[in-house]
């Protein structure tokens, strides 16, 4: 529970219980009252807080001094905020107020008393494991592991033979081109003199003179 959510808190608690906190009210009774909101928030409530935060503690100014009437304390930081404006006097509000230092060592702070009709909600059921599979489930996901591992093998050479596929291919396409040039060459009536010869394929050699 965020400090703003506390004031809020404090504020539902007071206009449902109808508190009474200004000129009329006593030490006491803004002590109880500010009890049983830092209670609800440490120890949960079914109405007004489902989840329990014992982070919120109540102070007192030490020295058998009583309870402070609206100040909460974060432990174990001893951070605090005053949280009635004007308590006691007319025209108080709701109102979290912070401090730039801890509280002193020297103020004393502890738990708040279990409020009325605490009850506080279910604590959240933590993540659970995936269940393990029934004994007769092992062996058909070992075998579908196994048939797994068989069909990227098949699916790899297949692969590679599309690869051998694919590098034949291209060197024949390479040789009807080259057997087309022959052919229009020869067709146009240019010889080959001298002994020039005609590569194909890089592995074999053309040679001999043509009459046009």
């Amino acid at each position: 529970m965020t400090i703003a959510g506390l004031v809020g808190m404090a504020e539902s608690i007071h206009d449902a219980e109808h508190w009474d906190l200004g000129v009329g009210s006593s030490r006491d009774t803004r002590n109880a009252f500010w009890a049983r909101v830092v209670g609800c928030a440490h120890f949960g409530h079914p109405r007004y807080n489902l989840i329990p935060d014992p982070q919120w503690h109540l102070k007192s100014a030490g020295g058998g001094r009583p309870q402070s009437d609206d100040v909460v304390v974060s432990m174990p930081s001893r951070a605090y905020w005053d949280c009635i404006a004007g308590v006691g006097a007319v025209g108080y509000r709701f109102l979290a107020t912070s401090h730039p230092e801890p509280l002193p060592a020297e103020q004393e702070v502890f738990p708040p008393p279990v409020p009325e009709g605490a009850s506080p909600g279910a604590p959240p059921v933590p993540p659970q494991p995936p269940p393990a599979p029934p004994a007769d489930m092992v062996a058909v996901l070992a075998k579908l592991e196994e048939l797994l591992t068989l069909v990227d093998t098949v699916v790899d050479e297949q692969a590679a033979q599309r690869a051998i596929v694919s590098e034949a291919l291209d060197q024949a396409t390479q040789a009807r081109a080259w057997a087309h040039d022959c052919r229009r060459t020869l067709a146009n009536g240019l010889g080959i003199e001298g002994g020039v010869a005609i590569p194909y394929l890089g592995t074999g050699r053309i040679s001999g003179v043509a009459k046009g």
